[in-house]
């Protein structure tokens, strides 16, 4: 990355990710660059990496996944112990170690992506719970067979833990607190046994005012004074109209506050107004949707973009505030306030996208599974605190009377370019909880360039060492080669793949020839590494040279016989599974190679005190043989991004469906069913849903009348169906499934009207 200028902390970043296994913590304030430089580190890192953050939305933005997805994790609570404290009837999920591991319902494919994968970014870890990632290093250690800390895997965890803190109930608190001094990611228990790299960010690109800054960093770390609020008191404005103030939005604690000041704005514009519906295919959760799929405009109406323009004229950024100069069914067209051209604004795609492991290569890849297109704007005469994250204004109006935490007032401050374009909706009367102690003192763990460059060195020594060895230990080739040769488990007269038995056994047995050498090679590794000389990475290059040099050909050697024994196999019939079983066999073997070559790119970078990239390694293993196209197996042509074709997913839905409400009509409960049919509680959900959509079921017969009718005013109040913002509005005494089954309900009362 020679983009990153030596000595700085985004150089020692990147750094103790391409060049260690070291788990770091990066942070900053807010407007420092870290959402840039995770981008930057996906980009050009030579590591298998997956990128995932705690909430849908988060998700999309950082072009990763939910870490529930990823880890398949339950819902509720977790404990770091199998034995539950009395706590009489729970209102929550309560999960232990061993019911997270006997409730997993991962399949191969997904087991294999995490036991490849070398690095994981957790984006906005702020929001990250303590018992969350405890779940995730338990599931880590039993998928990789490593019992170390996270499974031996590096992560990255980036964001601002004195921005918005995670969520937890009071109830939930009740029991966690018996394992957690605090519910943040740091208190998780592999931190008592991991040393976990903490650098942050210093230098500010949003704000360039120092007095701002100081005040900002005061309201961010919560130690405010009179002084500050003094200073920040002088925006206070009680005669400023915000609509007659052309340029600035309205930050406020609740949703259904912006809600209600952008749908009367607009309808007091005399215009007429034009609706631009998303365009969603194939999997797009509603939870994850990065803007309304309904977007209603008129002329004058003042909007906010929420993407940079990637058409390269910066035209806009995200954040930008503009007003609809002119609109149409087809165009939309923004002018601006501070002068600059207008702008035609274009459809952005959002992209769902899922990790899936190519079983030729084991590299991972990223595979869109759904997109979401919609105009990248949206009404901007107000916008909540929670959804301003990110976003840069130049002028702001801002409500923090409700604010329920310190970090709360600082985001919505942040967002600010100066104190010039702020205006207070009334002053601020800010005592503020105490400090917590324990995120005081971790923020005190940061370290300088000066003590990561000490760490680095010996983190990066440690981690050629551990890839040098590894990179010889071929012992995964032994056993993919026996598991291989337990599944000729068939009668000869009934299998075609069984008369080649004999092959099987002779190539385990040649390969375990190349093993036993390979043991040899490895206690010379392990001399070179102990003797702990000055010159020891030196001869340990060497020696890696001269073992490459030696078992690359043997690899390769095994490679091409696999490969022959392809073709001659494929004249058969009814061994489509075996093709691509010797597929699978033939990936692992070059799968070997690259990791050789990889450990003597490693190796030679950090000699030259360099770092290995991933354009580096390209141009070593690009010209090696990959399993060959020609031996993809043509009767499993390759599918869509989105999986089966839309008839195929209907008719499964259906049919699936269909199964889960014979159940019901059978008198069993979802949860009953869930068990039943071991589907996850979501999907049962969704097929109790479509029933009460089509009239098959009446919501009635699951929620009390109250209940329904107090959701039903929630929905009409807020003239939508959709469900986030009646759950934000409705609060915590209600569940998402309850306000799914009575949309569900109400758009089946609507039909049958019409």
């Amino acid at each position: 990355m020679n983009q990153i200028k030596e000595n700085n902390v985004s150089y020692y970043v990147s750094k103790f990710i391409n060049g260690t296994n070291q788990s770091v913590f990066l942070t900053g304030k807010a407007g420092t660059g870290k959402t840039t430089l995770l981008k930057q580190i996906v980009a050009t890192t030579h590591k298998k990496t997956v990128v995932a953050a705690p909430t849908g939305i988060a998700a999309i933005n950082a072009g990763g996944v939910t870490l529930h997805s990823l880890f398949h994790l339950p819902f509720g609570s977790f404990i770091p112990d199998n034995v539950i404290p009395a706590a009489g009837e729970l209102s929550f999920q309560l999960t232990t170690p061993k019911t997270l591991i006997r409730n997993l319902k991962m399949n191969s494919h997904k087991k294999a992506l995490i036991r490849e994968m070398e690095l994981l970014i957790i984006d906005e870890v702020s929001m990250l719970r303590a018992d969350l990632l405890d779940a995730i290093d338990n599931i880590l250690r039993y998928v990789r067979r490593n019992n170390s800390p996270f499974g031996g895997l590096q992560i990255l965890f980036i964001g601002d833990l004195w921005q918005l803190p995670p969520v937890v109930k009071n109830e939930e608190w009740s029991i966690l607190k018996n394992y957690y001094s605090n519910i943040f990611f740091f208190n998780a228990t592999p931190f008592k046994q991991v040393d976990l790299i903490h650098l942050e960010l210093e230098e500010i690109y949003r704000q360039t005012d120092p007095e701002f800054i100081v005040l900002l960093n005061n309201f961010r770390l919560n130690k405010i004074n009179q002084t500050d609020i003094d200073i920040i008191n002088k925006q206070y404005k009680p005669q400023f109209n915000l609509l007659e103030n052309e340029g600035y939005i309205y930050l406020t604690t609740h949703n259904h506050k912006a809600d209600k000041i952008n749908k009367q704005a607009l309808e007091k514009l005399p215009s007429k107004s034009y609706r631009f519906e998303a365009d969603i295919t194939d999997e797009f959760s509603e939870y994850a949707f990065p803007i309304d799929i309904t977007l209603e405009l008129k002329e004058g109406a003042q909007v906010m973009f929420i993407k940079n323009d990637y058409s390269g004229n910066q035209a806009y950024y995200n954040g930008k505030i503009g007003k609809i100069e002119s609109v149409s069914d087809d165009n939309i067209k923004v002018s601006f306030p501070d002068g600059t051209p207008s702008a035609v604004v274009e459809q952005y795609t959002w992209e769902n996208k899922k990790f899936a492991l190519n079983q030729d290569t084991k590299e991972i890849e990223e595979r869109i599974v759904g997109t979401f297109v919609q105009y990248p704007i949206k009404l901007a005469w107000a916008v909540t605190i929670h959804k301003s994250q990110g976003l840069t204004f130049e002028k702001a109006m801002i409500d923090i009377s409700q604010a329920f935490a310190a970090g709360q007032t600082y985001v919505a401050l942040s967002r600010l370019t100066s104190l010039k374009g702020l205006v207070l909706a009334s002053p601020v009367r800010w005592s503020g909880p105490e400090t917590d102690k324990a995120l005081s003192s971790f923020a005190q763990s940061k370290i300088s360039v000066n003590d990561a460059n000490k760490k680095y060195s010996t983190a990066s020594k440690q981690y050629v060492n551990n890839r040098v060895s590894g990179a010889f230990n071929f012992n995964g080739l032994i056993t993919a080669l026996r598991e291989h040769i337990g599944t000729y488990d068939k009668d000869a007269k009934k299998s075609s793949k069984q008369k080649y038995l004999g092959w099987a056994q002779n190539q385990l047995k040649n390969t375990q020839a190349i093993v036993d050498i390979s043991g040899k090679f490895q206690n010379q590794i392990k001399s070179i590494i102990k003797s702990d000389e000055e010159n020891c990475l030196i001869r340990l290059k060497e020696r890696l040279t001269a073992a490459k040099d030696y078992f690359i050909p043997l690899l390769k050697e095994k490679q091409d016989e696999i490969e022959t024994h392809i073709n001659l196999a494929r004249k058969e019939k009814g061994i489509k599974t075996y093709l691509k079983e010797l597929k699978e066999l033939q990936g692992i073997f070059y799968g070997q190679i690259i990791t050789i070559y990889k450990a003597e790119a490693l190796c030679m970078a950090i000699l030259n005190n360099e770092e290995l990239n991933k354009e580096t390694l390209h141009s070593i293993t690009g010209t090696i043989k990959k399993p060959s196209e020609e031996n993809k197996i043509k009767s499993e042509p390759a599918r869509p991004a989105g999986g089966k074709k839309k008839k195929e997913k209907a008719k499964l839905k259906i049919k699936t469906a269909q199964i889960t409400y014979e159940l019901y009509k059978q008198g069993k409960t979802i949860e009953e069913i869930v068990e039943e049919r071991s589907l996850n509680i979501r999907t049962i959900e969704g097929h109790i849903s479509d029933c009460i959509a089509q009239g098959k079921i009446k919501v009635s017969e699951l929620i009390v009348q109250e209940r329904i009718d107090e959701i039903t005013n929630a929905a009409t109040e807020l003239d939508t169906l959709f469900l986030k913002p009646i759950k934000e509005h409705l609060g915590d005494d209600f569940s998402y499934p309850e306000i799914k089954f009575v949309m569900s309900w109400m758009k089946y009362k609507n039909t049958i009207e019409k």
